[in-house]
Order: structure tokens, then sequence, then C-alpha cells
């Protein structure tokens, strides 16, 4: 019987990000260039890359700080990678059967709630957007 140590996981997949995407407050799965996304408010902020070249198979994108990102590559790059067209975004993508549940979920969470962060003001108990105050002239 194989230690627990040396059992191989199950490699995680689109389904998986999908179960732990929907399960976060305000998310909702929308399309983005045809593939699946998921939004935070009206924030994409995880989905399936467009099938390039460039992308591995079974690769996640999302959003992240530029900082954030360059960190998370220089420490795992078996898990984190750019391509050319990717660099520009403030995002990263991710190797899905190289990255565990407890990290994933950790880096959805992170990427929430940088979408929810640009969202602006939060919605009322009814569901409406506050009405922005105009300045007062002068």
């Amino acid at each position: 019987m194989p230690d627990r140590k040396t059992a191989r996981r199950r490699p995680l997949t689109f389904d998986d990000v999908r179960k732990i995407a929907l399960s976060m407050p305000e998310v909702e799965e929308t399309t983005g260039y045809g593939m699946p996304w998921f939004k935070a408010g009206k924030t994409r902020f995880a989905g399936r890359p467009v099938e390039r070249a460039d992308v591995e198979p079974n690769s996640l994108g999302l959003l992240m700080s530029f900082e954030e990102r360059d960190r998370r590559i220089a420490s795992q790059p078996d898990v984190y990678y750019l391509t050319e067209h990717f660099a520009k975004y403030p995002g990263v993508l991710v190797r899905l059967a190289n990255i565990g549940r407890d990290e994933l979920r950790e880096i959805l969470g992170m990427a929430w709630h940088h979408a929810m962060g640009r969202q602006g003001p939060t919605r009322n108990t009814r569901g409406k957007t506050p009405p922005r105050r105009r300045a007062a002239r002068r």
C-alpha cells in the first residue's frame, strides 16, 4: 500500500477551478473570447486562456498584480508562467497539473479580492449601486 507522502494526487482540472470559484460570493461563470471565465461583480478574475500555440494545455489564467505575478513565477516556475502575449496584462498563467488544491484556492481567493477591489462602491441591500455624488460647484 503506498505511503500517503508518496501517493500521487489527481492533477487538478478546470472543473476543480469551477467548483472553487463558484463557491465564492458574487461570482458567476461567463465567457471571454469564447472561453469560460469567472466574474466577481463586474470584473473577470479567472478563466481558461484562449488556446494558443504558446499556452500549455490545462492552464488557468488569473488576475493578480504584476508584483505578485513576478514573485510567484520566480519562486515556482514549474507552476506559474507567462507567454509574450500575456506579459502585458496584470495576471499569470497557472499549470493546473502542478498546483495543489489549497494553493489553487488561495490564488483564486487573491484574484477574487483583486477583482472586487476594482469594483468601486459595493452594492446596497436592494442590489442597486449607490448614485455617484456630484462635486459641489463653486
